[in-house]
């Protein structure tokens, strides 16, 4: 195994949670600077060719890095703060070249507000309504219930070609049952930019974690096999090859709570936005 520094194991280890200021793409005076609400005095944590690097920004990435299982040191800190200065250098070196100008700051600012203010909207109601043991227990008994009720469950290694039109479907079992190569139909002609590069491999999955249409066929799959007939999915008709079948022990309740409570923030998300819908003005 090569050796690799601490400090470089660090900062790969936060690179990923990092936020560039606004300020890198510019020259911001660390001074006090306004919002629509208040004048507020901003602090400060570094500078960098007058381009300030804001004490709320470092917060961020810590909380950022914390939530992801590393410990608050004063050497994370230290690592995070370092990381935040280079890429306001290579930012500002970036702007010096022109590039600022071919990016559509207009449109990743809007995307970047809209996912900050979902995180707003979960956490507020989360903050009012907290996720209790109780509900966790809950669902990890209908979940266990729902893999059979055993200690076990099959686990499929699965692989996928999606089509547009069921016409194209059966082309492609007709390809496969004439003995050309999942993989390589997968990576030709496959609509799923997420598995196609990877010859159609979706990975291991057990039969809840699919579409119904889907796992209906995959648990009446032997290994090595594929459908002969189009699973038909919501805009798309969907091929699938079972590639292993294995084993797989149920994870414990204590092993299992951190999932299923991201499954319970999905599920209010979802729900959420099928009721907006029903009452919103969507014109495409």
């Amino acid at each position: 195994m090569r050796f690799i520094p601490q400090s470089t194991q660090i900062l790969g280890l936060i690179a990923p949670f990092l936020i560039l200021s606004s300020a890198a793409y510019g020259q911001v005076k660390p001074e006090a600077i306004s919002n629509d609400k208040k004048e507020t005095q901003i602090e400060f944590v570094a500078t960098v060719n007058g381009a300030p690097i804001t004490q709320g920004l470092l917060d961020l990435n810590i909380k950022a890095a914390v939530s992801q299982g590393q410990k608050d040191t004063p050497q994370l800190q230290q690592a995070i703060k370092e990381e935040l200065i280079n890429r306001t250098l290579i930012a500002q070196e970036a702007t010096r070249q022109g590039l600022d100008k071919e990016i559509d700051f207009r449109d990743q600012y809007t995307q970047l507000k809209q996912s900050l203010l979902l995180q707003a909207f979960l956490e507020e109601h989360f903050k009012k309504n907290p996720i209790t043991e109780a509900q966790l227990l809950e669902e990890y008994e209908k979940q266990k219930q729902v893999m059979g009720g055993g200690t076990t469950v099959p686990q499929y290694q699965l692989s996928q070609i999606v089509l547009g039109t069921e016409s194209e479907a059966i082309a492609v079992i007709g390809r496969l049952q004439n003995g050309e190569s999942f993989a390589k139909v997968a990576k030709e002609i496959s609509r799923d930019a997420g598995t196609k590069s990877q010859g159609g491999v979706v990975g291991w999955v057990m039969a809840p974690q699919v579409a119904t249409p889907i796992a209906d066929v995959m648990v009446n799959l032997q290994k090595g096999s594929f459908s002969t007939t189009p699973i038909k999915l919501q805009g798309a008709f969907v091929v699938i090859r079972v590639d292993d079948i294995r084993s797989s022990k149920i994870a414990s309740f204590k092993d299992s709570k951190n999932q299923i409570r991201q499954a319970l923030i999905q599920k209010y998300l979802s729900d959420s936005i099928k009721k907006l819908r029903e009452s919103a003005k969507v014109v495409q």
